[in-house]
């Protein structure tokens, strides 16, 4: 029964906010209450035993699993604070009705999909947060909601595709459709297998793996703050787990497709830095950021999957990694929200920054934060993987970019920070500071949840200078990036991503429309058009004519009646 309230109470209350009375008066307390149930199974259900519904769909399968358990952990606590912050900043949205419906049921979408132990729970589950989430990115109804809507929509639909072929085929594999059996057949395939491909693609779109992360820096921006919050703390987390699930991370060692996500992950680690700090809006900066620690994510399972021996340290580093990102980025999220009103506010403004910079420094990886944790993992681990000599180099400086990252965010929000009136929102802010908290509080949680040893990031003081010295050079060199005319005006010049994939977009669609495989009526191909077009066009009336004149040539003619005899005799000799 726990396992239906936690993963279905939120549903529940989607349904109830059809009543407009009672949608009217707790609209906001429904919303907070949602993920409760599950943020307490995430705590005290550590030893809940499984659920089987066998008459649901084709048997559901609820449980923790391997990872179940810390990734309904970290999305419970997002969407609560996104809840709370949600019933603080929507009071006077006229459409806060349709918000919280949606709002729930993408709640419901991804604390199922945690806690699913096979493969139809899990898309199902999967497909009901992709599609609800749509809702949630165009709710401001503005021309750049809706554009950011129209990406999401056709790569969402696109990766859906890849995925449902993908997971047929794992099924397919492995004659059930329990992860574990998945998993257990998956090992015994070769990493060219379509399979792989496919479940690489659907859950990379998710996860904003550089190449398939287009939607990303447009939907962030374009939601309303709750909904970034949860966008980019718990939902893209959703890809990492699908891939943790269908790749076979601890049972077989995959050096071709290790190589390929650590390689990948790094180019978007670094490629995330450079488009961020183009970026002048603090929720794109933001964004660009999630592209470029989830890189570092793929790198770590990278290093898992290139050595099945690796798997086991490296399993925790990654649902550390999943924890303090997750919490970091919804409180950096919430944080543009509070903080937005709060110029004119004396002390109290530059007391808001330095709150607002404490997930920023963990995101970075400075001393007693989790970023150190997660940091000192990755190097040890990088360490004993293959090309230490180049992952050793480029790792510090990742954390470095992510310093001048972090830097130009707040740089930004400060500049966006707009005059408080006298109705300043304490409430919002209270709410940011709680998840504040708990992102600045998660290292001295995890060292027994993910079984650290606090020398690991305490008693280390070489490895705590290690960290330190590129959060302080990125604050130092930042002030030289962003003043430097000349630099400025280089980094300036880079054409934008999204606007150059549009463009390329436009030109190839127009070529297309203007190509003779294309119907001008419907943009599409027509077979029975291009047929009448050929039957009835010119080179359909001049083919027949030019192969006839060219078979009355002597030679020609001459050479076909020689074929033509030696084909007859040999006939003859046969018979």
């Amino acid at each position: 029964m726990i396992w239906v309230l936690a993963v279905f109470f939120p549903l529940l209350l989607a349904g109830l906010c059809l009543i407009s009375k009672i949608q009217d008066k707790y609209w906001g307390r429904l919303a907070v209450l949602g993920p409760l149930p599950a943020l307490g199974l995430a705590v005290f259900g550590s030893d809940t035993a499984p659920l089987e519904m066998p008459s649901f769909l084709l048997g559901m399968h609820l449980g923790f699993g391997e990872y179940g358990r810390y990734f309904l952990l970290l999305m419970a606590m997002v969407w609560t604070g996104a809840g709370f912050f949600s019933a603080c900043s929507m009071h006077n949205d006229p459409d806060r009705r349709s918000y919280t419906i949606l709002f729930l049921l993408a709640m419901c979408g991804t604390l199922g999909l945690a806690v699913a132990k096979d493969v139809v729970t899990f898309y199902a589950f999967f497909s009901l947060m992709t599609f609800t989430a749509y809702s949630l990115v165009i709710h401001n109804d503005t021309p750049s909601a809706w554009k950011a809507g129209h990406v999401y929509m056709v790569t969402a639909v696109l990766g859906e595709g890849m995925l449902t072929a993908g997971l047929m085929i794992s099924v397919h594999v492995a004659d059930s459709v329990m992860f574990m059996d998945i998993s257990r057949a998956a090992a015994g395939l070769s990493p060219a297998h379509p399979m792989f491909f496919l479940l690489f693609a659907g859950f990379g779109i998710k996860a904003g793996i550089l190449g398939l992360h287009y939607w990303l820096p447009l939907a962030h921006p374009a939601a309303p703050t709750p909904a970034s919050a949860v966008l980019s703390g718990a939902m893209i987390k959703a890809g990492l787990l699908g891939w943790l699930y269908f790749f076979p991370v601890e049972s077989a060692s995959m050096p071709s497709w290790g190589a390929f996500f650590m390689c990948l992950g790094l180019l978007g680690a670094f490629f995330g830095v450079l488009a961020g700090l183009l970026e002048k809006d603090p929720k794109t900066v933001l964004a660009y950021s999630s592209i470029s620690q989830m890189g570092l994510m793929a790198f770590l399972l990278g290093l898992a999957l290139f050595d099945a021996a690796l798997a086991k340290t490296a399993l925790p580093g990654i649902l550390m990694f999943v924890m303090h990102h997750g919490l970091a980025k919804a409180a950096l999220f919430i944080g543009v929200g509070a903080t937005k009103y709060a110029r004119g506010q004396g002390a109290g403004t530059f007391l808001l920054l330095a709150a607002l910079a404490l997930p920023a420094l963990a995101l970075a990886g400075a001393p007693l934060t989790s970023g150190i944790q997660v940091k000192y993992l990755m190097k040890d681990l990088a360490s004993m993987g293959p090309m230490y000599s180049v992952t050793g180099l480029l790792l510090p400086l990742s954390s470095l970019g992510t310093t001048l990252l972090m830097a130009h965010f707040l740089y930004r929000i400060f500049q966006a920070m707009k005059p408080a009136d006298k109705a300043y929102p304490r409430d919002q802010a209270l709410v940011w500071l709680v998840m504040v908290a708990a992102s600045t509080g998660l290292p001295f949680v995890s060292v027994h949840t993910f079984e650290m040893l606090p020398a690991a990031w305490q008693a280390d003081t070489g490895f705590i200078w290690g960290g330190l010295w590129p959060v302080m050079l990125g604050v130092l060199i930042y002030p030289a990036i962003k003043f430097w005319v000349p630099l400025q005006a280089a980094l300036h010049s880079w054409p934008d991503t999204v606007e150059l994939t549009e463009r390329i977009w436009r030109l190839s669609y127009a070529r297309w429309r203007s190509s003779p495989l294309c119907d001008p009526t419907c943009g599409q191909i027509n077979f029975v058009y291009m047929l009448d077009r050929y039957i009835y066009g010119r080179k359909s009336m001049e083919t027949p004519c030019s192969i006839e004149f060219r078979l009355r040539q002597w030679p020609v003619a001459g050479f076909l009646f020689v074929v033509l005899t030696l084909l007859l005799a040999g006939l003859g000799m046969m018979i």
